[in-house]
C-alpha cells in the first residue's frame, strides 16, 4: 500500500512515497517559508518511485506543532489531494513522528521560543503518557529525566532543553508508519498546543482612502 507522506510543519518541506517499510521516492529541501513548494516535492517523489497518482492508497501529513503557515498549507494540500484521489488522509503530530525516530520511551520536543518547547511524552507506539503541551524547557528536561525518556527534536529545541538527540528532518518512514491502521477519526486537523500568535502582515496591506 503506497503511502504519500508529506511534511511542511518543521524546517523542511518534504514528501516521500513509502511502501512496505521502504522509501521508494523522496524529495526534500529547507522550507524557508516556502511550504507551497510541497506540490512540486510530492510530484518529484511520485516520479522517483515510478508510480502514478492512482497508485497512492493513503496520504499522511504532519499537523503540528510547528510553523503556523506550514501546518495549514500541508493540511490543505493533503485534504485536497485525498479528495481528488478518493483516498483517506491521516493527520499525525510532529511530536509522534519525532518520538518514533528517538525510540521508546521518548520525549519529543519542538522549539516554542522564549525558553519554552512543545513537548510530548511517548512510552511506546501510539502511547502518549497524557503529556502534550507547551512548557518551559527546564520542565521538559525534568519530565524526561523522571521517565527515563530520550529527548528528541530539532536542534533548536535540543539546545533549549540542554541535551538530547537532534533531528535534522522528520523521517518519512516514521510518518508513514504512524499513519497505518484504521483511518476513521484521524482526519488532518491542525494541532495547536498554545494560543495562535500569528498576526496579519500589515506591511503588505493596501492603504484605503
Amino acid at each position: 500500500m503506497p503511502i504519500l507522506a508529506i511534511d511542511t510543519a518543521l524546517e523542511h518541506c518534504q514528501a516521500a512515497v513509502v511502501e512496505a517499510g521502504l522509501v521508494r521516492g523522496a524529495s526534500i529541501a529547507p522550507s524557508r517559508g516556502d511550504a507551497e513548494a510541497i506540490t512540486g516535492h510530492a510530484l518529484a517523489a511520485l516520479e522517483a518511485a515510478g508510480l502514478a497518482w492512482a497508485d497512492i492508497a493513503r496520504i499522511a501529513v504532519t499537523v503540528g506543532p510547528g510553523s503556523f503557515t506550514g501546518v495549514r498549507v500541508g493540511i490543505a494540500y493533503a485534504k485536497g489531494l485525498a479528495m481528488a484521489l478518493g483516498v483517506p488522509a491521516v493527520g499525525i503530530s510532529t511530536l509522534e513522528v519525532l518520538a518514533r525516530q528517538g525510540g521508546w520511551p521518548a520525549l519529543a520536543v519542538v522549539d516554542a521560543r522564549h525558553g519554552a518547547v512543545y513537548a510530548g511524552l511517548y512510552l511506546g507506539a501510539h502511547e502518549p503518557c497524557g503529556v502534550a503541551a507547551r512548557m518551559p524547557a527546564a520542565e521538559a528536561a525534568a519530565l524526561a529525566q523522571r521517565h527515563g525518556a530520550t529527548v528528541v527534536g530539532p536542534a533548536s529545541a535540543i539546545a533549549a532543553v540542554g541535551a538530547g538527540e537532534a533531528v535534522d528532518a522528520l523521517a518519512m518512514i516514521a510518518l508513514a508508519h504512524a499513519a497505518e491502521g484504521p483511518s476513521e477519526g484521524r482526519a488532518p486537523r491542525a494541532l495547536y498546543l498554545s494560543d495562535v500568535d500569528a498576526v496579519p502582515q500589515s506591511h503588505k496591506s493596501l492603504v484605503r482612502a
